[in-house]
C-alpha cells in the first residue's frame, strides 16, 4: 500500500504554525481563571446559598408544622372515639383518693386513658388503671414509652414519655379585661381533672359549641431530659395528668401552658376534632373564653372566625 506523506518542508511549516500559537504567552495568559473571576463565582455560590438555605429552613418548618398538625388532629380523633364509645369525655387525670396509698388518686391522664382509640392497646393493656401511673412493673414501665403521636418534630426534648401536648382543663387567665374564673376556672374546659367533685364533661355540658371551645393544644418540651424515668413529679408526661388551666394571657409567652416552637403561635384542636392555629397575639378575652366550655362567651370568640 502507497502512503502519502507530505514533503519534509510541509511539516516543518505546520509544526512551526502551532508552536507559534503560544509563542509569547506567559504563564498568566494560560490560566484557567483569574483571581477576580475566581472571588466572583464564590461571591455568587454564597449568594445562592444565602438564598436557598431559608427557602430550605421554611420547608422544614413546614414540613414539621403539617406532621405537629397531623398529631394533634389525630390526638383529637383519639378523645371522640373514647367519647363515642363512653358517652362522655375522659377526666383530664384521675385525683380520687384511694385511702392512705393513694392520697391524690392514681394520676392517670386523659391521654393514657385514650391509647386503646390510637391504636396503642399494646401499651394501654400493659397498665392497671386502679394503680398509681408509675408503680412498680407494668404502669411504670409503660409509662417511659415513647408515643409517637404525642410528640412535636418541632420539640428539642427528648424525654422518656414525653407528650408534647396537654388537654384543656379550664381557664385561669389574668389580664385587663379578663373575668378571671377563680376555682371554677380549673375545671370550666374539655379536659379537666376528676377529684370526685367533678365527673368527665360531657357533649351536653358544652354550651359554648364544640367548635368553639379548646380541647387539646400544643405545650412542647415541659419534661425534662435529665429527670428520673420513675420520677412523681414528671411534667409533659402522656401518662401523668397532662392537663392544665391555661394562666398566661398570650399563647407562647413566658409561663403559657400553651406553647410551642412553631413560629407565630401553636397548634390546638377545638372539641369538634377540627385543628386550629392560635396566634400568639391573639385577645386574651378570646383565649380565656376559648378555653371554657360554658362560659356563655359572644360567637366571635372562635379562633378561625367561623
Amino acid at each position: 500500500m502507497t502512503k502519502h506523506l507530505l514533503p519534509a518542508g510541509s511539516r516543518r511549516f505546520h509544526r512551526s504554525q502551532r508552536s507559534s500559537r503560544f509563542r509569547g504567552m506567559s504563564p498568566q495568559d494560560r490560566r484557567a481563571f483569574t483571581v477576580v473571576e475566581l472571588l466572583a463565582v464564590i461571591a455568587i455560590i454564597g449568594t445562592l446559598l444565602g438564598m436557598l438555605l431559608p427557602a430550605v429552613q421554611r420547608a422544614r418548618e413546614l414540613s414539621r408544622r403539617t406532621a405537629c398538625s397531623n398529631n394533634v388532629r389525630n390526638t383529637a380523633i383519639g378523645v371522640h372515639g373514647y367519647e363515642s364509645a363512653r358517652r362522655h369525655f375522659p377526666s383530664g387525670c384521675d385525683l380520687v383518693p384511694r385511702g392512705p396509698s393513694l392520697p391524690t388518686g392514681t394520676q392517670h391522664a386523659w391521654s393514657s386513658f385514650i391509647l386503646p382509640f390510637l391504636g396503642e392497646s399494646v401499651i394501654a393493656n400493659r397498665i392497671d388503671y386502679a394503680r398509681a401511673w408509675n408503680s412498680a412493673g407494668g404502669n411504670g414501665n409503660a409509662s417511659h414509652e415513647v408515643v409517637a403521636v404525642y410528640v412535636c418534630p418541632g420539640g428539642t426534648l427528648a424525654a422518656a414519655g414525653k407528650s408534647d401536648y396537654g388537654g384543656i382543663a379550664g381557664s385561669w387567665v389574668v389580664a385587663t379585661g379578663v373575668p378571671f374564673r377563680g376555682a371554677v376556672g380549673l375545671h370550666d374546659g374539655m379536659l379537666f381533672p376528676d377529684d370526685g367533685d367533678h365527673p368527665p364533661a360531657t357533649t351536653a355540658d358544652v354550651t359554648d359549641g364544640l367548635s368553639r371551645t379548646l380541647l387539646v393544644g400544643e405545650a412542647v418540651d415541659r419534661g425534662s431530659e435529665a429527670g428520673p424515668l420513675d420520677d412523681g413529679e414528671a411534667a409533659g408526661r402522656w401518662a401523668r395528668i397532662n392537663c392544665f388551666a391555661q394562666g398566661a394571657a398570650f399563647v407562647n409567652a413566658l409561663g403559657s401552658d400553651i406553647a410551642s416552637h412553631h413560629a407565630g403561635g401553636a397548634q390546638a384542636a377545638l372539641a369538634d376534632g377540627r385543628v386550629t392555629f392560635l396566634g400568639d397575639s391573639m385577645d386574651p378575652a378570646v383565649l380565656s373564653a376559648l378555653c371554657t366550655r360554658n362560659g356563655g362567651e359572644a360567637p366571635a370568640s372562635s379562633p378561625d372566625g367561623s
